[in-house]
């Protein structure tokens, strides 16, 4: 009777052994002077505010392949003025390592195995001395930041398995489909699943309570979790698949209140929140062969209020994933018959264009035509510009690459730099800008700072 009268409390459809949180969401905020997640906070916002005003160099490149034979990519992890830390995948493992920010050195490697036919494992930020890393299935790992020790390893779905079926919990019914992506605080480790969301104690990952969201959507199960977001009183939790929603979660009067947008996209990203009630989206995808009609969501807690058209030609399209700088929302995107890189600045609130960068690649030997080589970098906001940036990836070499600064303001170019390898993602310290390479490797480029 309250589903049908729309009420909003999650307390109707309490699944078995649920125990809703006496808290949701968090005030905490990691230092300005890091970048403690892979999307540099727990909005996902890719901001810092810090920044190089001009052209940096090159303070120390690491170029470290690992041992291994297979081909790797690339990631970091997190950093800090001390230390910057990231993660190379290879088969069915990934490395972590960590390096001295100031001069490279490095400090220590992990190796964590994870299913082989497991998704890509994620990773969720660097906390009171802890990474947090998925196994792209069932379990969450603690891994000491100081010395690359695991300080214990969990598997969410040996729990959950034991009283909830498994339609609930996968479309397969497979460890491999949980899914689970984290996102640390100092007070929970938040995990989302194809279940729902869970909360796990940082100490030693002991399930806390567990939020089923299986009952907010018309399929009989969730499917394609794609990343979190969380800030004081609430949280985003954005599945893929046959549900294609936004979850919002928000604590009123002692209990957790569920609300769900449908998703106009199959695959979207991980929720990105300029302001307070507000998130944006766009696609979980790199490359595509076929141009996705829709570019950027922007939602609030009960519909999408905007939709920002994507290009609708033909030809091979490049993609990045999204940064914010609370007023304007950034998303690049290089489309093969124009042969250029676009980057468009999108009111948050509205979604209408604010201002449109364009450059031309033609004469960069770079093109999106070339599906195995040709990739865009994680755009990210750090100061008064946002960086973006582009690269090539030959199969034999750690290829070549370019970004460029660009005022948020109104899209003028601030400086570029080329870069000796293809850049998957750029991290902002108070010190030092970190650029990965989409095969491994790490370059620290500094200047003056803003």
């Amino acid at each position: 009777v309250s589903a049908l009268a729309g009420c909003r409390s999650v307390t109707p459809w309490r699944g078995p052994n649920e125990q809703p949180p006496r808290s949701v969401g968090t005030s905490w905020s990691p230092s300005a002077k890091t970048w403690r997640f892979p999307h540099g906070d727990l909005r996902n916002t890719a901001s810092s505010p810090h920044g190089v005003q001009t052209a940096p160099s090159v303070a120390w490149q690491d170029s470290f392949d690992g041992g291994r034979s297979t081909t790797p990519t690339g990631a970091i992890v997190a950093a800090t003025p001390e230390r910057v830390i990231t993660a190379r995948r290879f088969g069915s493992e990934v490395q972590l390592h960590a390096e001295d920010a100031t001069d490279g050195t490095r400090r220590w490697n992990r190796w964590i195995v994870y299913p082989p036919d497991g998704r890509t494992p994620t990773f969720g930020g660097l906390v009171d001395g802890t990474v947090y890393v998925t196994d792209g299935g069932t379990d969450v790992v603690a891994v000491d930041a100081s010395d690359g020790t695991v300080r214990w390893r969990r598997s969410l779905y040996d729990r959950v398995a034991d009283s909830v079926p498994d339609k609930y919990l996968s479309v397969a019914g497979s460890p491999a489909e949980f899914a689970a992506r984290a996102l640390a605080t100092p007070e929970i480790v938040y995990v989302q699943s194809s279940y729902g969301v869970h909360g796990i104690a940082p100490r030693d990952g002991t399930e806390q309570w567990r939020l089923y969201l299986g009952a907010h959507h018309d399929a009989d199960a969730l499917e394609e979790p794609r990343g979190l977001a969380v800030a004081d009183r609430r949280i985003w939790a954005v599945y893929g698949g046959t549900v294609q929603s936004l979850f919002t979660i928000e604590l009123s009067d002692g209990q957790p209140e569920i609300e769900r947008v449908p998703s106009p996209l199959q695959s979207p990203s991980r929720p990105v929140v300029p302001g307070y009630r507000d998130a944006v989206f766009t696609h979980d995808i790199v490359w595509a062969s076929k141009p996705q009609g829709t570019l950027a969501v922007g939602t609030t807690d009960e519909r999408a209020e905007w939709e920002f058209p994507g290009h609708t030609g033909s030809g091979g399209v490049a993609y990045s994933s999204l940064a914010t700088d609370g007023e304007r929302v950034f998303v690049c995107v290089s489309h093969e018959q124009q042969d250029r890189l676009l980057v468009s600045a999108l009111h948050a609130s509205t979604g209408k264009l604010d201002w449109l960068f364009r450059e031309p690649l033609a004469d960069r030997d770079a093109s999106p035509s070339d599906s195995g080589e040709f990739r865009l970098c994680r755009p990210a906001v750090t100061g008064n510009c946002l960086v973006v940036g582009y690269g090539t990836l030959p199969e034999t070499a750690v290829g070549r690459g370019e970004i460029v600064a660009i005022s948020r303001t109104d899209g003028r170019v601030c400086w570029r730099t080329t870069l000796p390898l293809a850049p998957r993602s750029v991290s902002m310290t108070s010190d030092r800008l970190f650029v990965t390479g989409r095969q491994g490797g790490v370059v620290a480029l500094t200047g003056d700072l803003v």
